[in-house]
C-alpha cells in the first residue's frame, strides 16, 4: 500500500466525522426521551422502549454488519460511497424522528419512531466503522494512532458541549414545542452533513487498507470463536456497555430533574449541559497526565471510582443549591472525560492481541463488536430511565409532581447511574493488557497530548 502523508488538514477532516457523529447525537441523547413523553405525550415506559429497542437490534446485528461494510469498503477500494450513503440516512431519520406529525394512536406513532431510529443507529454504526478503519489506515504506530483518536475526541467533545447548550435554545428559538423541535433537528442536522462531508472529502485520497485473506474469510460463528479467548477485550466491551447505560440514565433523566427537582428552566438545563461537557473536556486533557502517573487500566480504575464518589455526591447536592449540583456534575465530567480518552486506546490495543493458532480477525469485526456493546449499554440506560418514570407514577406534561414521584426522580439522575458505574468497576478489574501494550502507555498518552 503507498502511504500518503498524513498533514495537519487532513488530520482534521478525520476529526470533523467525530464532530458530526458528536451533534448528531445531542438530540438523541439528551432531548429524545423528554420529547417522546413531554411533547408527543407518549406514556414514559413506551417512550422508553422506543429508545431502546433500536440500539437492543443493533447490538444484535452491529458485529456482522460492521464487518460486512468494512469488506465493502475493502472490495470496491473506497470508504467515500459507504459513508455518504450513511450520512445520508443518518441526518434524514435525525430530522424525521423530531418532525413526524403527532399520531392518534400512540402504538403506531411508537412504531413508526422505532424503526426510525433503527435506521438511524444503522447509518451511525456504518459511518463508525469507516472512521475507526480510516484511524488505523492514517497511522502507523501506535503513537499516531492515539494522537489522531484524541483530536477527534476532543472536537467532537467541544463541539458536542456547544450543541448540547445551544440545543434547548434552538427548540424555544424556533418556535417551542413540536415545532421548535423539528426546528432544532433541522439545523443540527445540517452541522452534521457538512462535517461529514469534509470528512470524506480530505480523506478520499487515503489507500484503503486490504484485509488478510484469512480474515476476510471468516465467517460470523468463526469470528467469535476466534475472539473468545480475548477477554480482556469482552471486560472492556462490558466496561464501555455500563459507563454508555449510566450515561444514558443521567441524560434521560437530567430535563426531568432540572425541571421538577431542581425547579430550572430551558437555560438552567443549558448551564447543566454545559457545565457536564466542558469538565468532560477538560477531564480529556488531564488525562495524559493520568497514564504517566499510572498507567492506561490504572488510570481508568482510578477515575471510575471517582466517579462513583461524585454520582453519590450529587445526591446529596440535589437538596442544596443549584450551583452545589454544578460543582458535583463538574467532577463527574472530570473523571469521565480522562476515561473517555484512555478506553479507546485500551480497546483498540486490546484487539491486537494475537489469537490462538495465528488466526486474524477483520477490524471491522472488533469494531462492530465495540459499537454493539455503547449500544446495549444507550439500550439498558434508556430502557430502564423510561420504565422507572412509568414505575414511579411520572406523569407527562404535569405541572408538578408527587413527592414519592419527585424522591425517584432525585435518585434517578444520581443513585441509578451509580449502580451502573459500580458494575462497570467490577469489570474493569479483570481488564489487563498486553505487556507491551501496557508498557507504551506513557507514550500513547504522550500522543494523545
Amino acid at each position: 500500500m503507498n502511504k500518503i502523508k498524513i498533514v495537519g488538514w487532513r488530520r482534521v477532516g478525520y476529526a470533523l466525522c467525530n464532530v458530526g457523529m458528536g451533534i448528531g447525537a445531542v438530540p438523541t441523547n439528551v432531548l429524545l426521551l423528554y420529547y417522546l413523553t413531554e411533547v408527543v405525550g407518549l406514556h414514559a415506559g413506551l417512550a422508553g422502549l422506543v429508545v431502546a429497542l433500536p440500539k437492543l437490534w443493533d447490538a444484535l446485528v452491529d458485529p456482522m454488519f460492521g464487518g460486512w461494510v468494512d469488506q465493502l469498503a475493502m472490495r470496491t477500494g473506497r470508504r467515500g460511497p459507504v459513508t455518504l450513503v450513511a450520512c445520508g440516512g443518518y441526518v434524514a431519520t435525525l430530522i424525521l424522528v423530531f418532525s413526524l406529525p403527532i399520531i392518534a394512536s400512540p402504538s403506531q406513532y411508537a412504531v413508526v419512531a422505532t424503526l426510525l431510529l433503527i435506521a438511524f443507529s444503522t447509518s451511525q454504526t456504518a459511518i463508525s466503522v469507516m472512521q475507526f478503519a480510516r484511524a488505523s489506515e492514517m497511522s502507523t504506530t501506535p503513537l499516531e494512532l492515539s494522537s489522531l483518536l484524541s483530536l477527534s475526541t476532543v472536537a467532537a467533545q467541544v463541539l458536542s458541549v456547544i450543541c448540547s447548550i445551544l440545543a434547548p435554545m434552538l427548540v424555544v428559538w424556533a418556535g417551542g414545542g413540536a415545532t421548535g423541535y423539528a426546528g432544532m433537528a433541522a439545523q443540527l442536522g445540517a452541522l452534521v452533513a457538512i462535517a461529514i462531508l469534509i470528512f470524506v472529502f480530505s480523506t478520499r485520497d487515503v489507500p484503503v487498507r486490504a484485509t488478510a485473506p484469512d480474515a476476510a474469510a471468516l465467517s460470523l460463528t468463526a469470528s467469535l470463536r476466534a475472539t473468545s479467548d480475548n477477554r480482556s477485550f469482552f471486560y472492556l466491551i462490558a466496561f464501555v456497555a455500563c459507563t454508555n447505560a449510566g450515561a444514558a440514565v443521567i441524560f434521560g433523566f437530567l430535563p426531568f430533574a432540572n425541571r421538577y427537582v431542581l425547579g430550572g428552566d430551558n437555560g438552567s438545563l443549558a448551564v447543566l449541559e454545559g457545565v457536564l461537557g466542558i469538565s468532560v473536556l477538560v477531564g480529556m486533557l488531564f488525562a495524559p497526565g493520568f497514564v504517566k502517573r499510572f498507567d492506561i487500566i490504572a488510570s481508568m480504575r482510578k477515575c471510575n471510582v471517582v466517579v462513583g464518589g461524585m454520582m453519590a455526591l450529587l445526591f446529596v447536592a440535589s437538596f442544596g443549591p443549584l450551583w452545589g449540583t454544578w460543582l458535583v456534575i463538574a467532577g463527574v465530567g472530570l473523571a469521565s472525560g480522562v476515561i473517555g480518552v484512555l478506553v479507546q486506546t485500551a480497546t483498540l490495543s486490546s484487539t491486537r492481541t494475537p489469537l490462538k493458532g495465528g488466526v486474524v480477525v477483520a477490524i471491522g469485526f472488533y469494531l462492530g463488536i465495540m459499537l454493539a456493546g455503547m449500544k446495549i449499554g444507550n439500550s439498558a440506560g434508556s430502557f430502564a430511565s423510561g420504565q422507572l418514570l412509568a414505575l414511579i407514577g411520572f406523569i407527562p406534561g404535569g405541572a408538578t409532581q408527587a413527592d414519592a414521584t419527585l424522591v425517584w426522580l432525585r435518585a434517578g439522575y444520581t443513585l441509578l447511574p451509580l449502580m451502573f458505574v459500580i458494575a462497570a468497576g467490577l469489570f474493569l478489574t479483570r481488564v489487563w493488557l498486553p505487556k507491551e501494550q501496557a508498557a507504551s502507555a506513557p507514550t500513547l498518552a504522550a500522543g494523545a497530548a
